[in-house]
């Protein structure tokens, strides 16, 4: 026979001592339990999906490397990045050479960029400048130059 009592919340068997189990009681309180979880956990409104738990457990990812001197060079993410930092190392943000402003960073996400670089899903292309574009010198990949790469997930 069924229990006396249940649970409040999931109504599964809650027997007494003068109670007897049957094994149906147990099926039945399993299949309770299964959708219900099955259910939760299923819930993508309330769990994070693989990628969403990455992008919360490593949102970012800093990287190094050396420039070639060309005058486009294109990095790959083995991911879609949001938005990307780079920087000439040691060396200010911004220098002058002919009464040019010659930039040694740049910011670009997937909407649009400070200039001298773009993103378009996995490919972040840095440009290398010797003359102005639009009376700016792009200086991102200078070659042998040590740059640094944040790129937020």
């Amino acid at each position: 026979m069924a229990s006396t009592n249940k649970t409040p919340n999931l109504r599964l068997n809650n027997w007494l001592e003068s109670d007897k189990p049957k094994r149906a009681d147990f099926v039945a309180d399993n299949s309770i339990i299964d959708s219900v979880l099955g259910s939760h956990i299923s819930d993508t409104n309330l769990h994070l999906s693989l990628s969403e738990k990455e992008r919360v457990s490593n949102p970012y990812t800093i990287s190094l490397y050396y420039g070639t001197g060309e005058n486009n060079y294109a990095y790959n993410f083995p991911f879609e990045p949001k938005m990307v930092i780079i920087f000439k190392t040691e060396t200010p943000v911004v220098t002058t050479v002919s009464n040019y402003p010659k930039v040694n960073y740049a910011v670009t996400t997937t909407r649009g960029s400070s200039g001298g670089a773009t993103l378009s899903g996995t490919t972040l292309t840095v440009k290398q400048t010797s003359t102005s574009q639009n009376g700016v010198l792009y200086n991102l990949n200078e070659e042998d130059a040590a740059y640094v790469i944040i790129c937020f997930r």
